[in-house]
């Protein structure tokens, strides 16, 4: 009769070993930023919002590379003042990150939280009037790509997503300069007559762009 080899109760020597082999091996760019923003302060909720990842997906990155998980009470110690302290003194989110030693997504997520600058949905809404405004201008969807930093690809899955009728809006907004401006206050949290006011647009066309923003009521 053959002997099979009992190896019950070597699984703990096994994963032991398991890691010491994963631990040899280079982090790819996607966990090493993972593992960054961690170790600056964002929860694994928060990591995958900003990366548009499963959160089960960043658990396990932290897991198989054995970084050290953090509790609720231990993420609310968590001090992010410095970073309000320099942005405050006019410092750019990359020059904060880097006198920090924090990512540049971390820098961001913390002045968004602190309601410093736009929040990722704020800050498409804006460019989707940058676009119409750039459309009525008669630019194209290349040259509009290329000012906002984007591939073509995004930008039309940019217009796709936002459910804003862009035609609708263009065919408003033919004979209004600084539409984006419009949007900014608006979303900075000027009222609709304020609004009016300061860029001299009738009341009704402000309600009725912003109401094609979600930003209003009809």
């Amino acid at each position: 009769m053959t002997m099979v080899p009992d190896n019950r109760g070597n699984d703990t020597i096994l994963d032991e070993d398991l890691q010491d082999m994963l631990s040899t091996v280079p982090l790819t760019e996607r966990d090493a930023l993972i593992i960054a923003m961690y170790e600056d302060g964002l929860s694994t909720y928060e990591i995958a919002q900003e990366l548009e990842m499963n959160r089960h997906t960043i658990s396990k990155v932290l897991k198989e590379n054995r970084i050290e998980t953090r509790t609720i009470a231990d993420y609310h110690k968590l001090k992010h003042s410095d970073i309000e302290e320099l942005f405050n003194k006019g410092k750019t989110k990359h020059e904060i990150a880097k006198e920090l030693g924090l990512t540049y997504y971390t820098v961001r997520k913390v002045l968004e939280d602190r309601g410093l600058i736009l929040n990722k949905k704020d800050r498409e809404t804006v460019s989707i009037a940058r676009y119409i405004q750039m459309k009525n201008k008669g630019y194209d969807n290349e040259y509009i790509a290329i000012f906002l930093d984007i591939s073509e690809k995004q930008l039309n899955k940019l217009i796709r997503n936002s459910g804003v009728n862009v035609s609708t809006v263009r065919c408003k907004t033919k004979n209004i300069e600084g539409l984006p401006e419009v949007i900014l206050q608006k979303l900075k949290g000027s009222t609709n007559r304020e609004i009016s006011l300061r860029y001299k647009i009738e009341l009704i066309l402000v309600r009725e762009i912003l109401y094609e923003f979600g930003l209003s009521k009809k």
